[in-house]
């Protein structure tokens, strides 16, 4: 974003801005008023409304631990930039990112996540085409798109004449590769997904979407929970399975953090036999390297970066700890 176009955006708010900085895709203001984050809305303007409908929901039960959008000088709670792009002026709520290598913090994040989860069920009453706009999908369809992909880049890959490091490795280890995903879909489909999936779209179950230690901000004893612009409708277990997807990554699938992680959560929110057979078979599933294929197959091809070699070399190393973890907790 230019400067100048920040700037017009800023002035259509009641607010007098200090300052600012850059973070993370966003624009961080200190304001008279407080902390305020600028975002563009991660959303089509049809699901805008929902959005908007959620945060009204925070507001009217007084929550306080989450990023209340504000309303500018007409009224409105987002604004559109000189290209048209939306944006969201945001009141942050104080506090820091949690820190993934700090286990008390994890914990804390798994209490807040349970209790988030209890809480939006039902809450926005959506019906039509209103609730297929917030409708995430099954997760047993995305796996079997996933594994179509990841097999198309394959056979991609083998009509190259000049592969490069990622590709060569990816082509020595993709047979393993579609192998797991090919596990972990029959395990999902076995876990009851289809029951869970239905059951989420008939009670309307809320998931955040991108529950990961950036948009969670501790202060004290109070934990915050920020940027709910990809919330769905959807199995709530797969906001668990994101966030320890990305702390066991950073903690070599330490099977011991991860049984306490999920013990933290069910003292809020126990869960279901169902719900814990559908969250094994997520994190059977070899997601890593699937964004990794996904991000490879959808860019530029002439240019890999030497990062997607390194990380897929990470997931091999990692993967049959992965594995190991998963069975001894959930599947044995």
């Amino acid at each position: 974003m230019q400067d100048y176009e920040r700037d017009n955006i800023l002035e259509q708010y009641e607010i007098a801005v200090n300052s600012t900085r850059k973070t993370r895709g966003a624009i961080l203001c200190s304001t008279d008023k407080g902390v305020f984050l600028m975002r563009e809305v991660g959303v089509s303007e049809k699901r805008l409304p929902a959005l908007i409908e959620l945060y009204e929901y925070f507001m009217d039960y007084g929550y306080q631990t989450i990023d209340m959008p504000v309303k500018n000088r007409e009224g409105d709670y987002v604004t559109k930039g000189f290209d048209g792009s939306i944006y969201m002026l945001r009141r942050m709520p104080p506090g820091r990112e949690c820190d993934p290598k700090n286990e008390e913090e994890l914990l804390k994040s798994m209490r807040l996540l349970a209790r988030v989860h209890r809480e939006l069920r039902g809450v926005l009453r959506t019906e039509g085409a209103e609730r297929r706009r917030i409708l995430g999908a099954d997760r047993s369809e995305e796996l079997e798109k996933h594994n179509r992909e990841m097999k198309r880049a394959r056979n991609f890959i083998r009509t190259r004449q000049k592969k490069g490091e990622f590709e060569l490795l990816y082509l020595q280890c993709a047979e393993t590769i579609f192998q797991n995903g090919a596990d972990a879909l029959e395990l999902l489909k076995a876990s009851g997904s289809e029951k869970l999936y239905q059951q989420a779209v008939d009670g309307e179950h809320l998931c955040h979407g991108e529950y990961v230690h950036h948009n969670i901000l501790l202060q004290r004893q109070e934990t915050a929970l920020v940027n709910f612009s990809r919330f769905e409708i959807n199995v709530q277990m797969n906001d668990v399975s994101q966030f320890l997807r990305k702390i066991m990554e950073k903690h070599n699938w330490n099977g011991g953090l991860a049984e306490r992680m999920l013990t933290a959560y069910e003292r809020e929110r126990p869960l279901s036999g169902e719900e814990r057979a559908y969250l094994a078979a997520s994190l059977c599933y070899p997601e890593k390297a699937w964004k990794l294929v996904h991000h490879y197959y959808h860019t530029n091809k002439a240019w890999v970066p030497e990062k997607s070699a390194e990380k897929l070399q990470v997931f091999l190393a990692q993967n049959e700890r992965r594995k190991k973890m998963v069975k001894e907790l959930w599947v044995s």
